[in-house]
């Protein structure tokens, strides 16, 4: 896999690809076929196992995923897709390993480093989420997992979005929602919620009014909306959460598990197996006013 930086050096090159240089992204484009998410034949409850493979370290992580996953199970993506804030690579591995072509952008060098490894993405570039090293109307679907809410210009980055996507193309993304915000600050009080935020770098929670808004504004009408992350499972996740960065002799309780696995001491399937067991009641309840948004838009023909 290659690793594409701003000012257009390419880390690593495979063999079985080459780096065109100049408009790169138009000469491999890749058929214009819509391909179901890697989800499609999957289970609830192998959802929920998958997104705690993917997040082997941090349950609470998985079970928002498993909540985010098991709405994108019966989406197309038009080909080629770009996975707008790529992270490490494991969400795409779990949910978009069928739609090759796949490019990866992300901010963050070192993920972005981690990323180019994986046998996931065509190409992996590192740069900024308002200002992709990328020519116009490339791709048939953007793809963002829990991304924009750490973006300080959103709407920046949306607009980016719309600039690569190719006319006729979705923008797939999801985000926390309103009430995520509101229930810990009515449950737990304004200094939980500040702790949060900073925790998970959030700075947005937009309501659905305010994203078919910003969407109009640069050329994509929203087309789809699905709510997840229930009341009763974000209770959950947060408690989960908190356990696990509260501290045990100097130590949080997360590096404590992590110290343990890389010993060999927890195994994957036993670990997986516990969590699943244990969160699938959370994970299956019905979603009343939900914490999170899936949102697919489509840019004007």
């Amino acid at each position: 896999m290659t690793l594409l930086w701003p000012d257009g050096v390419v880390s690593k090159v495979t063999t079985r690809m080459k780096y065109v240089c100049g408009n790169w992204s138009r000469r491999l484009l890749g058929s214009n076929k819509n391909f179901p998410t890697a989800l499609v034949a999957h289970s609830d409850l192998e959802i929920l196992r998958m997104a705690l493979r993917a997040h082997l370290h941090q349950p609470a992580i998985g079970l928002w995923r498993a909540t985010e996953f098991i709405m994108l199970r019966d989406l197309d993506f038009p080909s080629p897709v770009l996975d707008f804030g790529c992270g490490n690579g494991e969400v795409a591995r779990s949910v978009l390993r069928s739609h090759w072509p796949i490019d990866g952008l992300e901010l963050v060098a070192a993920e972005a480093r981690v990323a180019s490894t994986s046998d996931t993405y065509r190409y992996v570039m590192q740069g900024s989420g308002v200002q992709a090293p990328v020519t116009s109307d490339v791709y048939g679907a953007v793809y963002s997992h829990s991304v924009l809410e750490h973006i300080p210009d959103d709407l920046g980055a949306i607009r980016e979005v719309a600039r690569v996507l190719r006319p006729g193309g979705r923008f797939v993304f999801t985000v926390p929602a309103p009430a995520f915000a509101s229930r810990i600050m009515r449950e737990h009080g304004n200094e939980t919620l500040e702790m949060v935020n900073r925790r998970l770098g959030h700075y947005h929670y937009r309501s659905i009014d305010e994203w078919t808004e910003c969407l109009d504004n640069v050329g994509l009408d929203v087309v789809m909306v699905r709510g997840h992350l229930p009341a009763a499972t974000q209770r959950v996740w947060l408690s989960l959460d908190t356990l696990m960065v509260r501290r045990f002799r100097g130590r949080r309780v997360l590096d404590w598990i992590r110290g343990l696995r890389r010993r060999g001491l927890i195994p994957d399937a036993l670990w997986i197996a516990l969590w699943s067991g244990l969160l699938w009641r959370s994970f299956k309840r019905p979603v009343d006013d939900p914490g999170g948004y899936l949102i697919v838009a489509q840019r004007r023909l």
